[in-house]
């Protein structure tokens, strides 16, 4: 078996993605700042130096293709959904009412959660749900002296479970959806 040595473009996406994840872990630098400047340096390196697939260059369209994916667009729009709950505090209320649930039948309050964290990924992405009731079980188990991890290891599993019945339930879900669709398949979900 004959070793395959990586190209110069292949070196310059490992060295771009290293730079890229030393540049996302410092937190002077804001993440948009260092994601756009990673991407403006990967069009502009391969702007400059072509790649050719095949019998044609990789065009700059191919590097924002991704951006256009219906899978893509419904994920940021709930997550600014879910971003936009917290931030006015119209969960306040709920945080209210599950506090006191969880103060008196905590069992009961933790069945209740998981029952409405299922259902609400089922009709909505599981990852906004976790964003939306990270926060309030956060709260919740520090008013009540309990171990976050009780409560997070099954509301996780519980926004999984409920995120997989349903296409939009979960990101994975609809990126094949979206793939088998690009491919010609037949529509499903």
């Amino acid at each position: 078996m004959q070793a395959v040595t990586p190209d110069a473009h292949g070196i310059a996406v490992l060295l771009l993605t290293a730079i890229a994840l030393f540049l996302f872990t410092r937190d002077y630098i804001p993440l948009e700042t260092s994601s756009l400047a990673v991407l403006i340096a990967l069009v502009a390196g391969f702007q400059l130096f072509p790649y050719t697939a095949g019998t044609e260059p990789l065009e700059v369209a191919d590097f924002f293709a991704g951006f256009g994916n219906q899978a893509l667009i419904t994920i940021c729009a709930l997550m600014m959904v879910g971003k936009a709950l917290e931030t006015t505090g119209a969960l306040q209320p709920l945080a209210i009412v599950v506090s006191r649930a969880w103060s008196s039948r905590p069992m009961l309050a933790m069945l209740v959660t998981l029952v409405g964290a299922g259902l609400l990924s089922a009709f909505m992405n599981n990852t906004p749900i976790v964003v939306l009731l990270l926060p309030i079980l956060v709260g919740v188990s520090m008013r009540v002296k309990a171990p976050v991890s009780d409560v997070m290891l099954p509301m996780g599993l519980a926004t999984i479970i409920g995120g997989m019945s349903t296409t939009i339930g979960t990101s994975t879900n609809l990126l094949v959806v979206g793939i088998s669709q690009d491919m010609g398949l037949k529509e499903f979900g």
